[in-house]
């Protein structure tokens, strides 16, 4: 690196950095951010286990049948359940009485309960869930009760069958079929689950199409300010008067650009990283390999030089609706173009694969820049190379026609002059 290149690369890291809103908005606020949303996750969870703790569940035992009793027993084992009967003869008085104490869920057991199942007929049992508020403890308490039903039930059944069939297997005959899933993933056979598998792969593959969306769009905003800034407080054209080349000057702003964007992009997945390790649970059990859809050196290593050709070119293109506008509040706006292209593919390849897209969908995201390592993501971690060295040779044609168009630019009066209108 020349001499002057690294005066002026600090120059615009420092300039970036000391700026109060690029310093908050880009850097600080996604640290904070994010472990917040997790520790507020934590907490909803944790209201809702705490909830838990004590079930109140109201029964009206109409029935009064040996079945009912075993319901209610059921019931009363389960830990932290808290049960409430009551002997009244009108349903509404009851559920105002179970409301107005309080209970999460309300059971009611008609009569002929028993009889009907005796006799081949399904018995009703009524659920009442008593909504209190929008929160994961209502919905955790119906679930841990109709658990409980759901047992009871099973227990029924397998009964019935050993009453009926005394020399059978009944959990055989409830559960006739055993599968046992494994996945096939570049070759070789895992003990995982598919759907595990496609759950923890689909979440890696969410995170491509994020990081690369946040880097361009970061990226881009810091260049595009760099500039207009420049332009808002007419220093730039002092910068042009001095011995340095136009061109190492261009490379400058897009080396400081992208050096703080990289910082910004880090402090968004620390945080998000820590968000989804709070508020999610882990795809993996004890015995899966995460080495499955692992991505190896050369993978990365390709990944990394797409990356990086997509985001000269952003910065280049950044630069240049830059250098048309006057002041910082128009540059962003006329940013809005860059987004587009930015945003459309991310959206798309987060919930698709390209190869299942109809063909004038495919052409259209091959031919923007900005997809390639999207597509090159998903494609190395099935060892497919071929994709996303061939998007690798398009973005570097495409980054050199971008900075060539650039460097031209910076080396005419235009860089000055240059302006849009907005009426």
């Amino acid at each position: 690196m020349s001499r002057y290149l690294k005066i002026i690369v600090t120059k615009e890291v420092k300039e970036l950095i000391r700026d109060p809103r690029i310093l908050i908005g880009i850097i600080l606020v996604p640290l904070l951010m994010f472990p917040l949303m997790g520790y507020a996750f934590s907490l909803a969870s944790e209201s809702a286990e705490k909830e838990l703790m004590s079930l109140k569940v109201s029964v009206l035992d109409e029935d009064k049948s040996e079945l009912s009793r075993v319901l209610l027993e059921t019931l009363r084992s389960a830990p932290n359940v808290v049960l409430s009967e009551s002997n009244t003869s009108d349903v509404d008085e009851w559920l105002r009485s179970s409301w107005g104490s309080g209970a999460r869920v309300a059971i009611r057991i008609p009569r002929g309960f028993e009889s009907n199942i005796t006799s081949g007929t399904p018995g009703v049992i009524e659920v009442y869930a008593f909504i209190r508020s929008l929160s994961m403890a209502e919905t955790s308490a119906l679930e841990f009760v109709n658990s409980l039903v759901r047992s009871f039930e099973r227990n029924i059944t397998i009964s019935i069958i050993e009453r009926n069939m005394p020399h059978a297997n009944a959990s055989t005959i409830l559960n006739p079929i055993l599968e046992v899933a494994r996945t096939v993933v570049k070759g070789n056979v895992t003990d995982m689950p598919p759907q595990t598998f496609m759950s923890a792969a689909m979440s890696q593959s969410y995170m491509m199409p994020i990081v690369v969306m946040l880097l361009i769009m970061l990226a881009a905003q810091l260049a595009v300010t760099s500039v207009a800034m420049e332009k808002e407080e007419k220093t730039l054209e002092t910068l042009l008067t001095l011995p340095v080349k136009r061109v190492t000057i261009l490379w400058g702003k897009l080396a400081g650009s992208a050096i703080v964007a990289i910082a910004g992009v880090a402090a968004y997945m620390v945080g998000f990283m820590y968000y989804m390790n709070t508020a999610s649970s882990s795809f993996w059990t004890e015995g899966m390999p995460q080495a499955s859809i692992g991505v190896p050196l050369e993978g990365y290593m390709l990944l990394a030089v797409s990356l990086f050709f997509s985001l000269m070119s952003a910065l280049a293109i950044a630069v240049l609706l830059g250098a048309y506008t006057q002041d910082v509040r128009s540059a962003h706006s006329l940013l809005g173009i860059l987004y587009i292209p930015v945003f459309v593919p991310a959206f798309i390849l987060m919930f698709s694969d390209i190869s299942t897209l109809p063909l004038g969908v495919q052409i259209v995201l091959y031919a923007i820049p900005f997809s390639h390592p999207m597509i090159a993501a998903k494609s190395i971690v099935f060892g497919d190379y071929f994709i996303a060295v061939v998007g690798i040779i398009y973005n570097a044609l495409f980054m050199v026609a971008v900075l060539y168009v650039a460097a031209r630019f910076f080396s005419s009066e235009k860089i000055v002059t240059a302006k849009i209108s907005w009426g």
